[in-house]
């Protein structure tokens, strides 16, 4: 899972640095923006977030096109890339970022690319975008190729020395892209939310759909390849994206209040009060707080300047947790406390909030999960590709709890998740059925 942007219009490169910061939250390993100077792309970028990998006071307002990307790594190695890519397209220079993972990467570099030994799935894509462009001639006309060879998930956004700018999103829709049309300018971003901070008018990039601006400036929007079934991630909904965006018609928040609240239904508990795992699980919280008529407090203080542990590099994340709450223990000491989290992935970060909780005299803590068990790894943009890595792969409720340490657990249903968010969604990590275009593939991805 990543963020991406683009602009074409005066001072570009300060808009998606601007964009980028709206959309921190998808990723904190590594930023990078390319913007174009006469006819080659300069690259800005490198580790940490987006102030700290881009100088902005080194982005030309001149410039009037640039791509931009934050890293959170869901294949690669961790720590050492970043996007955008540029990459050489027969004397015409790309400059491409895309948020998903390409689960077929492998054999694409061996078919479509000469064997290249290419170990990570963004450079695969810029590979074979760019040898696209150079029999094309066009970065619509390469997308367009694009579809009948990748498989996984992607939204990309791309650029041409020419002065071409492009989004394109994948035939199942599963990783979200929003764009913008005005006068002199057209912007894209990962999010609604991100745009309208900037006080752009958001739209959305439907499934296989391509916004294509041409060298003289001219923009459209297009169907580049035949739609398949519909299926953006849940977990979009559930943890990544922020709650004033809209993805697919659906409001974020309004998404993660209803799984709250139909949690909520299925629990026999009646706490004192209800708290949320901050911040990812306070829209849930609230829903099922709601539902049950008990106060929603706050019990968890976390620290802003942390970050999202879970998009974190493995040895910093475990390191994160333990660090990353302080407790409000007025609100602690003696309740009985129905903790709402967003989800269990590892296990990690829910036994160490126990126990801090326990440690300052909670006197009962139900732990509550707005999303199912995840049970089955995802390679298609989240961070748990291994089996071995999920706490309730092979595990009862049951064990699990006694594993986080609460007093109960419960966890969401699959049927009320799906009712929550209404539309078609990709729910592999929980049942282990993959979308129709990507399951055949999904056995060759593997994580480096």
């Amino acid at each position: 899972m990543c963020g991406i942007a683009g602009f074409l219009g005066p001072g570009a490169p300060r808009v998606v640095y601007e964009l980028l910061l709206e959309l921190q939250h998808r990723g904190h390993e590594a930023a990078g923006i390319a913007y174009l100077l006469g006819s080659r792309f300069a690259l800005e970028g490198g580790k940490g977030l987006v102030y700290e990998a881009i100088g902005v006071h080194r982005l030309p307002a001149s410039a009037g096109l640039a791509v931009g990307h934050v890293r959170y790594s869901t294949s690669g190695p961790y720590g050492r890339l970043y996007q955008p890519l540029i990459v050489d397209a027969g004397g015409v220079y790309l400059a491409v970022a895309f948020n998903g993972n390409i689960v077929n990467y492998r054999s694409v570099a061996r078919e479509h690319l000469g064997g290249l030994r290419l170990d990570w799935d963004a450079w695969v894509l810029a590979a074979l975008l760019a040898r696209l462009y150079g029999e094309e001639g066009s970065l619509a006309d390469a997308t367009r190729r694009l579809y009948e060879v990748l498989r996984g998930s992607f939204a990309l956004v791309a650029a041409s020395s020419r002065g071409e700018l492009l989004a394109a999103r994948d035939p199942h829709g599963i990783r979200p892209l929003a764009y913008s049309l005005g006068d002199g300018y057209a912007a894209v971003a990962s999010e609604t939310a991100a745009l309208e901070a900037l006080g752009f008018k958001p739209r959305e990039l439907g499934r296989s759909m391509m916004l294509y601006c041409d060298p003289s400036g001219h923009c459209s929007v297009e169907q580049a390849a035949p739609p398949a079934e519909q299926k953006t991630c849940i977990f979009e909904y559930i943890y990544f994206a922020r709650p004033d965006s809209v993805i697919d018609g659906v409001e974020v928040y309004r998404a993660r209040v209803e799984m709250g609240r139909r949690l909520a239904r299925i629990d026999d508990v009646t706490p004192d009060i209800v708290a949320p795992v901050p911040d990812s699980g306070r829209a849930a919280a609230s829903g099922y707080a709601l539902e049950k008529g008990r106060p929603l407090l706050e019990v968890l203080y976390p620290s802003r300047f942390r970050g999202r542990a879970f998009i974190l590099p493995p040895g910093v994340r475990v390191e994160r947790v333990a660090k990353k709450y302080g407790i409000l223990r007025s609100a602690v000491r003696g309740s009985r406390i129905a903790l709402v989290d967003d989800s269990i992935v590892r296990g990690s970060t829910a036994s160490r909030i126990v126990a801090l909780l326990r440690g300052n005299g909670a006197r009962e803590i139900h732990f509550r999960s707005a999303s199912p068990p995840i049970v089955c790894p995802c390679m298609l943009g989240i961070d748990f590709p291994r089996p071995s890595e999920l706490v309730a792969r092979g595990r009862s409720v049951e064990e699990i709890r006694r594993i986080i340490g609460s007093d109960t657990l419960l966890y969401n249903t699959v049927e009320n998740v799906r009712a929550a968010v209404g539309i078609g969604v990709c729910d592999a990590c929980f049942t282990c059925r993959y979308p129709r275009l990507v399951e055949r593939y999904v056995s060759e991805f593997t994580r480096d």
